[in-house]
């Protein structure tokens, strides 16, 4: 069966700081889990991309073999499945690659931000955590 991974990254600019999170639900669209991490300094770019990789290595824990991955920064996609690699984040996308091409049913997808909404709440909260600690 087929599994949905959204996730997203994001930065407080007026502090520079980041935040990656998702949500994995099944084809019906029910909840399965959901993920954030906190990031400290980093750049959007950087932050979407932890989101994905964060979101891969679950479910690759958790030996899921269908998967769609969907995100809606399309610099990020396009960078992932064009090789567009770039110096400061060569490391990220080469493990996001390396996963992807060892998982022969995982697919990666660009959707609109409508579409994303979840993972962007998710991954949002990360930053509320963050100022309850």
């Amino acid at each position: 069966n087929w599994v949905l991974l959204n996730s997203d990254g994001i930065v407080k600019l007026d502090l520079g700081i980041g935040a990656a999170g998702g949500v994995v639900c099944d084809r019906n669209g029910d909840w399965i889990f959901g993920y954030d991490r906190h990031l400290g300094q980093c750049s959007v770019f950087n932050a979407e991309l932890w989101g994905i990789l964060d979101g891969l290595m679950l479910l690759q824990k958790q030996g899921y073999k269908k998967v769609v991955i969907q995100s809606d920064n399309l610099q990020v996609v396009k960078a992932i499945q064009d090789n567009l690699l770039e110096d400061s984040n060569l490391v990220l996308i080469k493990r996001i690659q390396q996963v992807l091409q060892h998982e022969s049913h995982w697919l990666l997808r660009h959707v609109p931000k409508e579409k994303n909404q979840v993972a962007d709440c998710i991954t949002k909260m990360s930053f509320d955590k963050r100022k309850n600690l």
